[in-house]
């Protein structure tokens, strides 16, 4: 049985609140309401140190420094030029 920090929906929420904290005083222009389908990148402006501060985030908050981010950031041997909230999610409920 999942934790509530482990369950799909502690899960969902810790990942929102990560990136909330992280953009918090970023003026992003995003006018919506931060959820699954949020990108990273079109919609907050991530650049590629922004999502190396993501991961370690994700490490501190969940604890764990063992997680196969190289399955999330990489397909096809090259980095993924989007990532989702949602794919953080499903990245992290599979590897929890």
């Amino acid at each position: 049985m999942a934790s509530q920090g482990t369950s799909a929906g502690g899960v969902h929420e810790k990942m929102i609140g990560i990136v909330k904290n992280m953009t918090a005083d970023w003026d992003t222009g995003f006018d919506g309401e931060i959820g699954s389908g949020t990108r990273l990148i079109g919609d907050l402006g991530f650049e590629s140190i922004d999502v190396v501060h993501l991961v370690v985030a994700i490490e501190t908050t969940f604890g764990r420094s063992d997680l196969p981010f190289e399955d999330l950031l990489m397909r096809d041997g090259r980095y993924v030029d989007e990532l989702t909230i949602g794919d953080a999610v499903t990245f992290l409920e599979k590897h929890l």
